[in-house]
């Protein structure tokens, strides 16, 4: 399976890497990209890799089956066009898209090509906390969903990052919610099993602000610590960031069922923590700790508790990539590409609601208005 890259940054390469492991008949030949960081991490899987000018050129010359989508997010929809459009299989990392607009038109190309040529990068559905919640979801444990709460509290070196990256600009990103919750909104409508029907929120940036710099080099060791490159900055409490750096939601769903979901970038404990609340029982975890708990509400007994943590350290940065996650993803999406799987745990269409989801989000925080997601929803369906 020939196999090119637009956007080779380093997590495309070490996910392009358990791809490879994982399937040795992939052949990566080509990539995109002016500043491509990731490229020394899949050299070594490629005997002939060459790079090209622009994504058209690309596919013209390099005789494709499948294009990997990793450019900064506000470039996804075009790149992803000009591979379906090109007859190619298309993985694109999360964010799918960065607009409404965007998004709309993404529903049409899925409406003309088909959902399976389409592959999204929503990682944590592949998580063993989501396989172990969808097995306790589908076995009606914990009864008809009322209420959740979780949180992504990321440590200071990542917070860093974001302010210094590319992504610490709305206009790469799509904001701060889009490019980093996605995964989480995503997983939460899922648990749900409906989309919002309307949201609110507050943030700010309040933590990597010039009167909190440290004085000089103080503490480069936590905030250079994770090198950034396209369009990166030096100094992430005086950059031109225009993303926050905290922000909570509350969501609803039908039903009254309703989402609070917190999010920080500066938290040095840092949690990817939940709690799912049902009328029969409760689901409490965390992916980054590793623990899942299942608790009857009738009768107060713990059902279920399960230890997924792993050898290392909250903060460290050391976590196998998405409390391994990733190569739970990867292995799905080899057995997919060689047709032992006929779906994979999350579509397109998911990720183009989850993404218009955190986009209403941003809506509310900067209006200060409660928005209403019905015809959002009209329309996206219009479009399908």
């Amino acid at each position: 399976m020939r196999t090119g890259i637009v956007g080779l940054g380093l997590r495309a390469g070490n996910v392009l890497k358990m791809i490879k492991e994982e399937m040795p008949e992939l052949e990566l030949v080509g990539y995109v990209d002016p500043d491509p960081c990731g490229l020394s991490i899949i050299e070594q899987h490629s005997s002939q890799l060459n790079q090209y000018e622009s994504l058209a050129q690309m596919i013209i010359e390099s005789d494709l089956d499948l294009l990997w989508v990793a450019s900064p997010n506000h470039l996804h929809l075009e790149h992803i066009q000009l591979g379906l459009e090109a007859g190619l299989k298309v993985f694109s990392e999360k964010p799918i898209v960065t607009t409404q607009e965007d998004s709309f038109e993404l529903a049409k190309l899925i409406k003309k090509y088909g959902e399976n040529q389409l592959i999204v990068g929503l990682v944590l559905r592949y998580s063993v906390h989501m396989k172990e919640m969808r097995r306790v979801l589908d076995a009606g444990i914990l009864g008809s969903i009322t209420s959740l709460e979780a949180n992504e509290h990321i440590a200071p070196y990542h917070g860093s990052f974001f302010m210094r990256d590319w992504r610490r600009l709305e206009k790469y990103s799509g904001g701060f919610m889009l490019e980093k919750c996605c995964h989480d909104i995503d997983l939460y409508n899922s648990i749900v099993g409906e989309r919002p029907v309307r949201v609110v929120s507050f943030g700010g940036r309040n933590n990597f602000i010039p009167s909190e710099a440290p004085t000089g080099s103080e503490h480069d060791n936590v905030y250079q610590k994770k090198k950034s490159y396209w369009e990166n900055v030096d100094n992430p409490f005086t950059s031109d960031a225009d993303i926050i750096d905290h922000q909570n939601a509350l969501i609803e769903y039908p039903n009254k069922v309703t989402f609070s979901f917190h999010t920080s970038i500066n938290v040095p404990d840092e949690q990817r923590r939940f709690c799912v609340i049902g009328s029969r029982g409760m689901a409490e975890g965390d992916f980054g700790r590793g623990g899942l708990r299942i608790t009857d509400a009738r009768t107060g007994n713990l059902l279920e508790e399960h230890d997924f943590s792993y050898p290392s350290t909250p903060g460290s940065g050391n976590y196998p990539s998405h409390y391994g996650a990733d190569q739970l993803m990867c292995e799905d999406i080899v057995s997919f590409l060689r047709g032992d799987l006929s779906s994979l745990p999350v579509g397109p269409k998911e990720a183009i609601a989850a993404g218009l989801v955190a986009m209403a989000i941003d809506e509310s925080m900067k209006t200060g208005q409660i928005v209403d997601m019905t015809k959002t929803w009209q329309k996206l369906d219009s479009l399908y």
